[in-house]
């Protein structure tokens, strides 16, 4: 039984064999329904027929017996009747008197006494002298009255006649109406499946098209020409292919190709490195991959808007693929070529799939940053641009495009560290330093949370008198598993984690507290705060400052807000837009760090600030260095020319201090006078003659 479910399990699987077996169905039902039309048709005719006959055999029969039951021949009669039933189409037979008595009769069951024939058909035919015919079963009784020559009645004859031919040819028509369907179906069927298999052919290609398009070919096309729904169905499958192939290829686009510089995306330069990489690995062969970042992008982009950004990545793309290009040309453009893809941001990387040494790597780096450093053409302006590359070489450094990337990126970090326009390799140490910054922010972050940060004064010293008029805050973590750390230790991985605002608010409260109370006690010490460019950065700078200072209690002519030479520098217009308000209100600002950035001598005159503070590099070299002298006395004369207070700082020694004082400086500060302490050794160091205070 298993084989014939399986043949027609697989038969049932064909749409073919489907409509073929329907229209078998069809056929043989409509055959089956004609076959009983016709049958019945055909009994009914010989039916009639048989009845007739029997009608015709009664009369015959009565008409040879007429002149016998005149003649009360009752032999004749029996002989008569003998013949009459020899007749295959005759079962039984008597004859009737006309008072229904029985003369001849041939099986006593047909009458109800043997004497008198009771039989209604008797009866009837007697009383109204005309045939009288009944089918009863399978059987057809015939009374037939009997007359003389002239034309007395003077009885009747009765016959019974089977209907057994009528059965026969019923068997016999439906044998022949089998026989005959089976032809028809024999003929038909393959004719109906040929017919069939060709009308459903574009069905077949549709199926075909669905299975190709499975498997990702979206390229097929169904060509039907039937005028009808197929022909439609196969057009409608042809738009809805071209319009998944149309989709597939937009969503590739968008998962592989960066929309801005039509370069791979980093999904895209994964999957490749991967590749690669392994093969690499397989074939005992060396490539490298190069990550790159772009310096300077970050102003240009926000001096000429985000439109103007896009092109000039778009215009840095075209220089990798073109100095990606030569290298491969270079190389006789044989296996694998380079690929070039942008990460994001101002991020791109350059995948080397074969190389010989380190040496080659370098140089192509090289090139790629002789390549940005040229100048851009960018809406008129000449941009100029700087990066730094990170290097990786696979498989010694990586064999995934994981470790790869995030290699040659502490690389990149490197060299950008290093002063940028660099190339770089990276080496094991790298991610120990990776590490141990990752985990330094990470404390960090907890220090903020538990209150680890203290501050610390140092002491601002005026040069004349001697007297302590200011100090400047100084931000100290006290971990609880090392010794104190000093702001070189944290700050630079505060401002690349985006903690130093956070940090900057919390010294700019803890020290407005400080004054607070230290003027409560009567110590009115102006405090010095040196605020980060992404606080002063913010829209509501003015306002926190202003709510520091009214929930501490400070006076605002007590705190002095000290920015760097570079920030105020960067945007002068908002630091006047910034700076005023505050000023108005009694707070001073000093520029830190003076001398060291790029001041605009015409924004100096207008800029709203109190001090400067000349740095540290110039005044430890004062005594020594002849320029250092001179950038000195030029910042203190224009000081001077400006009506500003001036503050030099790291002042170590008497000698530089004695120039300073000659060169009019106002205030000094350094480890001369005192280095950075608390707060309880501050009031202690107030607290000193004036003579002590100097420090060796």
């Amino acid at each position: 039984m298993a084989p014939i479910r399986n043949v027609v399990a697989r038969c049932m699987r064909s749409l073919v064999m489907k409509f073929t077996l329907l229209v078998g169905l069809l056929l043989a039902f409509a055959t089956a329904l004609l076959v009983l039309m016709e049958n019945h048709a055909a009994r009914q005719d010989l039916e009639e027929r048989l009845i007739e006959r029997a009608g015709m055999l009664g009369q015959i029969l009565a008409l040879n017996v007429s002149d016998d039951i005149i003649d009360l021949d009752e032999e004749l009669m029996t002989r008569r009747v003998e013949r009459m039933i020899e007749r295959p189409d005759v079962s039984e037979a008597f004859i009737t008197d006309i008072r229904r008595r029985v003369i001849v009769e041939t099986d006593t069951n047909l009458i109800e006494h043997a004497s008198m024939a009771a039989d209604p058909l008797i009866v009837m035919a007697l009383g109204a002298g005309e045939m009288r015919l009944e089918r009863r079963g399978d059987t057809v009784h015939v009374a037939t009255p009997v007359y003389t020559s002239a034309g007395r009645l003077a009885g009747a004859v009765y016959i019974v006649s089977p209907l057994d031919e009528l059965r026969a040819a019923a068997a016999e028509t439906a044998q022949r109406h089998f026989f005959l369907a089976l032809f028809a179906l024999g003929l038909v069927l393959p004719v109906a499946a040929i017919a069939i298999g060709r009308a459903m052919r574009p069905i077949a290609q549709l199926t075909e098209a669905a299975r190709q398009a499975s498997t990702k070919s979206l390229d097929v096309r169904i060509e039907v020409k039937t005028g009808d729904e197929l022909e439609v169905l196969a057009n409608a499958f042809n738009r809805m292919l071209a319009r998944i192939d149309a989709n597939l290829k937009r969503i590739h686009r968008l998962a592989y190709v960066d929309m801005v510089t039509e370069l791979p995306n980093r999904e895209r330069f994964r999957k490749e490195v991967e590749r690669v990489a392994r093969r690499a690995v397989e074939d005992n062969k060396r490539g490298a991959v190069l990550f790159l970042d772009l310096d300077r992008f970050k102003r240009v982009n926000d001096s000429l808007g985000i439109g103007e950004g896009d092109r000039l990545l778009e215009m840095v793309a075209r220089r990798l693929r073109e100095t990606a290009r030569a290298c491969d040309l270079a190389n006789g453009s044989e296996g694998e070529p380079s690929l070039v893809a942008r990460l994001g941001g101002d991020e791109f990387t350059l995948m080397l799939p074969q190389i010989d040494n380190e040496a080659d790597a370098a140089r192509i780096g090289q090139q790629i940053i002789g390549a940005i450093r040229r100048p851009f053409e960018v809406s008129g302006h000449q941009v100029f641009l700087g990066a730094s590359v990170g290097v990786a070489m696979f498989p010694e450094d990586g064999a995934d495009p994981e470790t790869l990337l995030r290699h040659a990126d502490l690389a990149m970090a490197h060299a950008k560290r290093s002063g940028g326009n660099a190339v770089q390799f990276f080496e094991p140490s790298m991610n120990q330093s990776a590490f141990e910054r990752l985990v330094l922010e990470n404390e960090l972050r907890e220090a903020v949370k538990e209150d680890q940060l203290v501050v610390f004064y140092q002491p601002k010293i005026c040069i004349e008198t001697g007297e302590v008029k200011g100090a400047e805050a100084l931000v100290r973590w006290n971990p609880p598993t090392a010794g104190l750390l000093s702001p070189g230790a944290f700050i630079g991985a505060a401002e690349e984690c985006g903690l130093i605002g956070e940090i900057g608010d919390w010294v700019m409260k803890a020290s407005c507290k400080q004054a607070a109370e230290w003027a409560r006690q009567g110590m009115n010490v102006p405090i010095a705060v040196n605020v980060s460019a992404m606080q002063f950065e913010r829209e509501s700078f003015a306002l926190s400052v202003m709510e520091t200072l009214e929930q501490c209690g400070l006076d605002p002519h007590l705190l002095e807000i000290e920015l760097t030479e570079s920030i105020a520098m960067k945007d002068p217009e908002r630091v006047i837009e910034q700076v005023q308000p505050l000023r108005d209100r009694g707070i001073s600002f000093a520029i830190d760090d003076f001398g060291t950035g790029h001041s605009s001598l015409s924004y100096l005159t207008r800029m709203p600030f109190d001090v400067f503070k000349i740095d540290q590099s110039f005044v430890r070299g004062v005594a020594q260095d002849k320029h250092a002298r001179i950038v000195v006395e030029t910042i203190l004369a224009m000081a001077k020319a400006l009506k500003l207070k001036t503050v030099a700082e790291g002042v170590e020694t008497a000698e530089q201090l004695a120039l300073l004082k000659e060169e009019g400086a106002t205030l000094a500060q350094g480890f001369l006078f005192s280095r950075p302490i608390p707060a309880d050794e501050f009031e202690a160091y107030m607290a000193q003659p004036m003579g002590s205070r100097r420090t060796a």
